[in-house]
């Protein structure tokens, strides 16, 4: 497996950096630390000789950051850490991030967020945001204050919709931390559920083989206040959605809930793109 972190070398995103390192350890998976030069737009004297220069200029104080970085994480994190360094110059985080990516055959990207709320909440969380929606490579996105010992217990929140394909993309994930996953579907109150959660859940356990999946049905008209509430009396490690437009709950409720979790929860997100017909 290869994972992708981006960082701008700010505190915050740090944090991910650490908590991708270690979760690439447990799994032996190589990390790629990732920065994107780029400037939004040149002083209007220079030339185009002088914004080489200092793109160069960047590109290489970026390069020397990310090698110490990188030999931070296997002093701190462990020698046998697969860790790799790379910049891009020119396009923007978001798009030289996807296309890196894409070229590079990455399997997963870890970023950072920061819960906040207004204004701050969409421009610290623009980039993430921007990945989470556009990238068809799954991403995990890591606030603020998460720190990774190991992923024991999966909240994968759904919609009922397509559950079989989203649980054969999930499965490999828990298999890899030998993880339980908690398939939970939040119903509007006075609805019927489409299925019994027991009957669902016997028949994912005897589909995929896979002995630690449970169901949970529940009802609510505050979808993200009761995945949040679930998660932590559950003591889950991370919470798995499915992004596709619109979703079943955005339809619903009128709001990204995809988005709103990436800031609101206190453990990790990771999200994958749902296939689309």
């Amino acid at each position: 497996m290869r994972i992708l972190l981006p960082t701008d070398f700010s505190k915050l995103s740090v944090i991910p950096v650490y908590y991708a390192a270690k979760l690439a350890r447990k799994i032996k998976a190589e990390i790629i630390l990732f920065h994107a030069v780029h400037v939004e737009a040149m002083p209007r004297a220079s030339t185009s000789f002088q914004s080489g220069q200092l793109m160069n200029a960047m590109s290489e104080n970026a390069l020397a950051d990310l090698e110490e970085l990188a030999a931070k994480l296997k002093e701190d994190v462990g020698n046998d850490l697969k860790v790799s360094v790379q910049t891009e110059v020119g396009l923007p985080m978001r798009d030289a991030l996807e296309s890196f990516a894409v070229e590079h055959k990455i399997d997963l990207i870890i970023m950072g967020t920061k819960g906040a709320s207004g204004l701050k909440k969409v421009l610290m969380g623009s980039n993430t945001a921007a990945v989470i929606s556009n990238t068809k490579i799954p991403v995990i996105s890591v606030p603020e204050f998460a720190y990774f010992s190991n992923i024991h217990k999966i909240v994968y929140a759904s919609d009922l919709q397509d559950v079989e394909n989203e649980m054969e993309a999930l499965l490999p994930y828990a298999r890899m931390f030998d993880a339980s996953i908690h398939l939970l579907h939040i119903a509007q109150p006075g609805s019927e559920p489409p299925v019994a959660a027991a009957v669902l859940e016997k028949a994912l356990i005897d589909n995929y083989q896979y002995p630690n999946i449970k169901v949970h049905i529940l009802e609510s008209d505050n979808v993200i206040e009761t995945i949040d509430a679930f998660i932590a009396a559950n003591g889950a490690n991370i919470l798995a959605m499915f992004t596709h437009k619109p979703t079943f709950f955005e339809k619903l409720f009128g709001q990204s809930v995809t988005r709103e979790m990436a800031f609101h929860s206190n453990v990790a997100l990771l999200t994958m793109k749902k296939a689309t017909n």
